[in-house]
């Protein structure tokens, strides 16, 4: 989160970015606002209207930080004004020195506030732009500042300061009910009302039953598992076919690196030996748009290939999953055993990382019930190499997912690819990194 020093002509208000953000019906709008409230361990909220559902931020500042100032939510100002909310998507960044203000709005209502580093707001950037592609929505790209880039419309910091009215941020009223009126009513309801009860009141239902242990476990393997995770053994290497046979090289552009998630497009990023921005809006085949320039003259954005589709890891597969210490054994040196030459692959950049599994249900301390046999967990895993070393994908385990995968150009020392034949032994060539999940029993 991060509070902006007082704002023009107003010495006392500040806007501020970074909120948690939820929607939720406005006719249950008090309930709905503490139990967010409480999940994020907020003490201050705005709250406007879209429709009949009400839009909430919740943050936390240090009271040292608002002592005797107006806060505003910058988020809420975008979403509500006039150049936003009447667009289906809408992504704005402001440059505010080494940060960037990042929001996502997507029919007026907030559904990302975030304060981010230069890189981090472009990685951000490509996620949205991929994320508006798979779900058809038109983006509109506001903003301003040198470290932004392109952007289909120049939007800066002033325009948020038009309605100084929109977006107070207030504090959350105390959960404790008010003694008196209490009282009044619990008296009037029991003389009132003690003859007509049996008549006039139905018999209080029994109060649910707690979820077992046993049934919170098998609910959240359901959930989990209904995400369609793609098998890594058979996406990572689909990706680098597919990539392999896209155009590299367009009009005096060369493709320099693209970020494929398990869906939708990749987003690809082209750089500039020799073309020039007009020759690649001209050349540009339809299936790599839109196209999008950046603002330093060497690099451009385009759509990638279509993510194809592969069978999905599933629980009813379990018995089949290498144990914990086994997907280690089986994927890390010593020995590496995807590989009859293990200490060829360490000289060529094959490396893999593997975090420590964590139970897929967290289960505390004296927890009542009995616990589930043989219960998931999860753990997250990373590989680098070269494209040359797609075999050794194609033999990961059936246990690992694949979340996304970053494919890109790599020159050596002397600014070639590598050897003729796609080798890696001079660390050039097309290089992958590829990140996901994987899931043992205990």
């Amino acid at each position: 989160m991060h509070i902006t020093d007082p704002l023009p002509r107003e010495k006392n208000a500040r806007l501020v970015f970074g909120l948690d953000w939820r929607a939720y019906p406005a006719k249950q709008m008090r309930a709905e606002r503490r139990r967010y409230a409480d999940d994020f361990g907020a003490t201050h909220y705005i709250e406007y209207k879209v429709g009949k559902d009400a839009i909430g931020g919740f943050c936390a500042p240090e009271t040292g930080e608002i002592k005797g100032a107006r806060l505003y939510s910058g988020a809420a100002r975008i979403a509500q004004h006039e150049r936003v909310k009447g667009r289906a998507a809408v992504l704005v960044m402001l440059q505010d020195d080494q940060r960037v203000h990042v929001v996502f709005v997507v029919r007026g209502v907030v559904r990302s506030d975030e304060v981010l580093t230069v890189p981090k707001a472009h990685e951000r950037r490509l996620t949205i732009e991929q994320e508006c592609l798979r779900l058809n929505l038109t983006l509109t790209t506001l903003g301003s500042g040198q470290a932004v880039g392109d952007v289909d419309e120049s939007f800066g910091a002033a325009a948020l300061l038009d309605d100084r009215k929109t977006g107070r941020i207030s504090k959350l009223p105390a959960n404790v009910p008010t003694v008196v009126p209490v009282l009044v009513i619990l008296v009037a309801v029991v003389l009132g009302g003690m003859q007509l009860r049996d008549l006039l009141d139905p018999p209080t239902p029994p109060a649910p039953k707690e979820p077992s242990l046993e049934d919170r476990y098998e609910a959240l393997v359901r959930q989990t598992f209904a995400a369609k995770m793609p098998r890594a053994n058979l996406l990572a290497p689909a990706l680098l076919s597919t990539l392999g046979s896209s155009e590299s090289v367009v009009a005096g552009w060369v493709f320099e690196k693209a970020v494929c998630a398990t869906q939708g497009y990749c987003a690809m990023t082209l750089r500039r030996y020799g073309g020039s921005f007009e020759d690649l809006r001209q050349a540009a085949p339809e299936a790599m748009r839109p196209l999008r320039f950046d603002a330093d003259g060497l690099h451009a954005g385009a759509r990638g290939p279509l993510v194809p589709g592969v069978a999905f890891v599933t629980a009813s597969e379990k018995k089949a999953w290498p144990t914990e210490q086994g997907l280690i054994d089986a994927l890390q040196t010593p020995p590496q055993k995807l590989s009859t030459k293990p200490f060829e692959l360490i000289s060529y950049g094959y490396t893999v990382h593997i975090e420590p599994a964590r139970p897929l249900l967290a289960i505390p301390p004296g927890a009542a019930g009995p616990r589930p046999a043989q219960m998931i967990r999860v753990g997250t895993w990373e590989i680098n190499g070269f494209r040359w070393q797609s075999p050794l994908l194609a033999k990961l385990p059936s246990n690992m997912t694949l979340d996304s995968m970053t494919v890109e150009l790599k020159l050596n020392e002397q600014g070639a690819t590598g050897k003729a034949n796609g080798g890696a032994g001079d660390q050039g060539g097309i290089h992958f990194t590829a990140k996901g999940k994987y899931y043992v029993l205990e």
